[in-house]
């Protein structure tokens, strides 16, 4: 039985931390703030919303005094990241309101308003969520935001992840295949549930139907595979946005979405289990009960500039790994001693800026491929400058493409 004192002190700990972060925010660069209701302490240790039940692994309807009490962790770094609101709702009074502005501080190493969940025991999942987008508060953007991610952890970009690109909704699988889902619809509630089989192998499956129709049938790998600091597919729910990590800005400032009747079900769970609830009534279109996987093709995206970051191994002249923002790399994982960093960029680059800072400093322009920061000799030797080995410490690496957006990433190098 959950002890009551305890539980209001430890969350007015948690709510006293998270007042000082927004303050924190509200001395950085102005953005326009639509009114937004705040945590209400009094409502602590009230009636909680979030429950499993039958093939639910985990649901929340929001209707309770208390939300998200159950997740086991809500990722967020200010008072107005995650709310309740009364409107717009999909089922009964309230739906939960997230928030993100390019001036928010970094929380678990990114810009994010998130709710993250454990990794799961068994590979056969389903999620499902009612979904409202206001226009005012989402304009177009050329720089993605991840609204749906399911990620394993390591310094490795999520296995699997709902992306928003101007306006368009897209399913990234592996870091490298993007695939569109159709319109980033705004200002109306729309039902989404989702049905992975996460794996490796030729045995995964993703289905998605949007207002009970399906909009993804693909079968094949979707997740890599589980070994040394890789885990099982972890879901999270929210925004992140990592063009907006340290000083990072883009064309628009703020992100907010509504989500209603969030649920989690299990390897038993059916699409009658997961379609979420309006007015009591489910969504008329019942989906066939057996379905034949098919291929989705790919839809390429073909925006110019930096696509990837490369860890070089300066003696061996290899990549080793892709550098995420917020990375760590351990300099003894990978047996490193000297090395660079490479920019992966689209054939259209033809010169590249690099401004690194933090444990050590250093600014260079490449004006041949490959572009790296401590440059190359054009035939396949990476110099590694006073990366012999880097200097223990948090970097930030801030890249200008001729072409294309500008590029930041954080990262950490450990023994």
């Amino acid at each position: 039985m959950r002890n009551t004192a305890k539980f209001i002190r430890t969350n007015q700990r948690i709510l006293a931390a998270t007042l000082l972060m927004a303050s924190f925010a509200s001395c950085q660069k102005g953005v326009i703030e639509p009114a937004a209701p705040a945590y209400d302490e009094s409502a602590m240790n009230a009636k909680v919303s979030a429950k499993a039940t039958g093939n639910l692994v985990w649901s929340d309807n929001l209707e309770g005094s208390t939300f998200f009490s159950t997740v086991p962790s809500v990722q967020t770094a200010t008072s107005y990241a995650i709310t309740t609101v009364t409107n717009p709702v999909y089922q009964g009074s309230k739906a939960a309101r997230f928030e993100l502005r390019d001036t928010d501080p970094e929380n678990h190493s990114g810009t994010r308003s998130e709710i993250s969940f454990d990794d799961p025991t068994n590979l056969n999942r389903w999620y499902s969520y009612a979904l409202y987008v206001p226009s005012a508060y989402y304009k177009a953007d050329a720089e993605d935001e991840i609204i749906t991610q399911w990620h394993q952890g390591g310094s490795l970009t999520p296995a699997l992840c709902l992306r928003v690109k101007s306006d368009k909704l897209y399913i990234r699988i592996l870091g490298t295949t993007w695939v569109e889902l159709g319109n980033w619809d705004k200002d109306a509630w729309h039902a989404y549930v989702m049905h992975v089989k996460h794996s490796s192998g030729s045995d995964g499956l993703i289905e998605i139907w949007k207002d009970g129709v399906k909009i993804m049938n693909r079968s094949g790998a979707n997740m890599y595979k589980v070994e040394g600091d890789l885990h099982n597919p972890s879901v999270k729910m929210g925004i992140y946005k990592s063009d907006w990590n340290g000083s990072g800005t883009t064309a628009t400032n703020i992100r907010v979405i509504y989500m209603d009747d969030i649920k989690i079900g299990n390897e038993n769970a059916t699409y009658a289990d997961m379609v979420p609830t309006k007015n009591g009534t489910t969504t008329t279109t019942t989906p066939p009960t057996t379905t034949t996987p098919t291929t989705t093709t790919p839809i390429p995206v073909t925006t110019s500039g930096v696509t990837d970051f490369k860890l070089v191994n300066s003696e061996t002249e290899k990549d080793v790994v892709s550098i995420t923002n917020g990375a760590t790399i351990s300099l003894s994982k990978y047996d490193l001693s000297k090395a660079n960093i490479r920019a992966v960029v689209t054939s259209d680059v033809k010169s590249v800026k690099f401004e690194l800072s933090g444990k050590q400093s250093k600014t260079s322009t490449d004006d041949a491929a490959p572009f790296a920061l401590h440059g190359d000799d054009g035939d396949g030797n990476f110099f590694y400058g006073n990366w012999a080995p880097p200097a223990l410490g948090t970097y930030t690496l801030k890249v200008t493409p001729n072409v294309g957006a500008v590029k930041t990433i954080t990262f950490t190098i450990a023994k």
